[in-house]
């Protein structure tokens, strides 16, 4: 027999403590489970536990590692029954577990004992889920990495100073904007970096923010002094944070605006200048409304007096008040938008017109007007100035240049004069001498008539005789006949209008005028010219004068050479354009000399044998007249060639 007494006691206080601690291992808010210590195997789990891991407690009762693994990292459960081996128990272990279902992550964090079970060695697991304070701890880290980033690289700084000025904190960006390091400034007040003239205003600035209470912020743009030298203009703004506990100063956050500063600066300049120049300008200035009728929102004094206004009596007109056919042109709307278009078409256009002033008198101006966009108002800017004496001193010019033109062309025929009763003469000899032998045959034919010895073939061969002296003297007058109508062509005023004409026949003509001034010279003269007809627009008279001045220059170059002296006149054809050549082989132009050759009154020749204006003259003939240009190509001891262009206007 056993006595049971003493068990059935036990057991009956044992019972209520096993109901109790059921309820309270079922009921915790913290998760419970007891697993085998080294085999993982579940032995149980409360409530709290299964919802941190999703699982039922059919699924998880009785499971192991292998076959519900509710751990993120399994090397966390090893660190764990490490530490159990050593210890025994284990408080605060932070790990993560899996909720299996969705394979989501729950924070968790640990507590531990080690238990004898029936034999096994148990650990029994406290699990309090932390997930929602780790996400606000990291969310508040994140938020401090996010901070620290901006202050950190931020191009705009950060800086913290004291209630007297010195700085606590800067940020990194101070480096690279001032070039000074964080050992160098901090401890330092501030005010040593900033330009000693702005002083005074920056300590008002820095009081108000320094005594209007947390959060006051006052606003300025100075001077900071760099590492390097010169100044840096900076605009920051000082917060009061003296009363925060985690900042305890006043933060200042400054950016660089140096660039805008300088810029702003400049505007401002150039807006004085402007305004100086708008109202001081000797050219009339006047901006007019760009809409129908054009009127004038603002002008200078300069245009007021030189239209005859004072500048309220214009100001609010139509500028087209100020032109002779202003009513006119006011009236007609499709001419007004017309004019308005083609200013849009090209926004800035130059032209010469004129101007009537208040009382009625007209006068040139020469017009620049330009369209411009001030804050989204189309404005037309208006520019002319009174061009009368322009005018008159341009009349002057072109009559001045008409006679120096006139003059170098007399200098040219003064040169040529000892060759043309030479080639007058000579022709004119040979003409009186027919004549008289047509004289002597006539009155030899008057003597024979009656006289019975000469016969009918006597008179005939006297006829034939006469009429072939008679031819002769024909060819002779014909060659003076032509020789003065070449000499009438060169000589003619080059005034003479615009024609087309051929460049081959004038040129030859104009040879032929030279002739015997190159026989005088020994040189010989060489005309080429093309197959076909190239035809060239301008005057005849111009053209002579150009082929006149080069080939008498070449002709003076090969003056002082031993060997064999030779001129050569071409044309040479590319396309639309026409070349004419001069080459002579000639002493050649010095290179100190040939950068003047087409400065007027510059000459290399003897007193008398050259004005200096010949190559200035027909440069100006070339691109003036006939929109061409000259060049020169020369090697001294071997000659020049110049070749003018000119652009045809038909060929055949």
């Amino acid at each position: 027999m056993i006595d049971i007494l003493l068990q059935n006691n036990n057991q009956t206080e044992l019972d209520p403590a096993r109901d109790r601690f059921a309820k309270v291992f079922s009921a915790s808010p913290v998760g419970i489970v007891l697993t085998g210590l080294h085999s993982g195997r579940v032995l149980e789990s409360n409530d709290a536990f299964l919802q941190i891991i999703g699982c039922s407690q059919e699924q998880f009762v009785g499971s192991t590692n292998e076959e519900i693994n509710p751990w993120v990292n399994l090397e966390d459960r090893l660190r764990l029954v490490e530490q159990m081996e050593q210890n025994g128990t284990i408080r605060n272990f932070e790990a993560q577990l899996r909720h299996v279902p969705t394979g989501g992550v729950r924070h968790v964090l640990l507590s531990a004992e080690r238990l004898a079970l029936e034999g096994e060695e148990v650990i029994m697991l406290m699990a309090q889920d932390i997930s929602s304070r780790k996400s606000a701890e990291e969310a508040v880290l994140a938020s401090e990495r996010r901070f620290r980033a901006l202050v950190q690289n931020s191009s705009d700084t950060t800086t913290v100073v004291n209630r007297g000025g010195y700085i606590t904190y800067m940020s990194p960006s101070m480096t690279p904007l001032l070039g000074y390091t964080a050992d160098e400034m901090l401890g330092q007040n501030v005010l040593k970096y900033m330009h000693p003239d702005d002083h005074d205003q920056i300590k008002v600035t820095f009081a108000q923010a320094l005594h209007g209470g947390l959060g006051a912020t006052r606003r300025m743009i100075n001077r900071f002094q760099h590492h390097e030298g010169g100044y840096r203009w900076l605009e920051w703004a000082a917060t009061n944070r003296l009363d925060d506990p985690d900042v305890r100063g006043i933060v200042l956050n400054a950016r660089d605006v140096t660039e805008r500063h300088l810029a702003e600066e400049a505007l401002k300049i150039s807006q004085t200048t402007f305004a100086v120049l708008f109202e001081h300008s000797p050219d009339a200035i006047i901006l007019v409304d760009f809409q129908p009728g054009m009127p004038i929102v603002k002008c200078n004094q300069a245009a007021a007096a030189m239209d005859g206004y004072t500048t309220d009596e214009l100001i609010g007109q139509s500028i087209f008040k100020l032109l002779p056919n202003g009513e006119e042109l006011l009236s007609n709307q499709k001419a007004s938008e017309g004019f308005m278009n083609n200013i849009r078409a090209q926004g800035t256009v130059r032209f010469e017109t004129s101007h009537k002033r208040k009382d009625g008198s007209i006068y040139p101006v020469d017009t620049h007007l330009t369209l411009i966009d001030v804050d989204g108002q189309e404005l037309l800017l208006s520019i002319y100035r009174d061009v009368t004496a322009r005018k008159a001193a341009e009349e002057a010019l072109k009559t001045s240049q008409a006679q120096l033109v006139a003059s170098e062309r007399l200098a040219s025929l003064g040169r040529l004069t000892a060759g043309l009763a030479h080639e007058i003469n000579t022709p004119l000899a040979a003409t009186m001498n027919y004549h008289l032998v047509l004289q002597g045959l006539l009155e030899e034919y008057r003597a024979s008539i009656g006289n019975p010895d000469v016969t009918t073939d006597d008179h005939r061969e006297i006829a034939a005789e006469a009429l072939g002296t008679l031819e002769e003297a024909g060819k002779t007058t014909t060659r003076i006949g032509e020789f003065i109508r070449q000499m009438r062509g060169h000589t003619r005023d080059t005034v003479t209008g615009t024609t087309t004409f051929n460049p081959f026949k004038l040129a030859g003509d104009t040879l032929a005028m030279l002739a015997h001034e190159a026989r005088a010279a020994q040189v010989e003269l060489h005309l080429e010219s093309l197959r076909g007809e190239f035809l060239i627009t301008g005057e005849p008279g111009r053209f002579t004068q150009v082929v006149t001045n080069l080939v008498i220059n070449a002709i003076h170059a090969c003056e002082t050479v031993g060997h064999r002296r030779r001129v050569d006149v071409r044309f040479v054809q590319e396309g639309t354009v026409l070349k004419l050549q001069v080459q002579d082989n000639g002493s050649g132009i010095p290179p100190e000399v040939l950068p003047k050759i087409f400065d007027p009154m510059f000459t290399t020749k003897d007193v008398g044998k050259g004005t200096g204006l010949g190559l200035a003259i027909i440069h100006d003939i070339v691109q003036g007249h006939f929109g061409g240009h000259i060049e020169v190509h020369t090697q001294v001891g071997t000659g020049t060639t110049f070749t003018v262009t000119f652009h045809t206007s038909s060929s055949a």
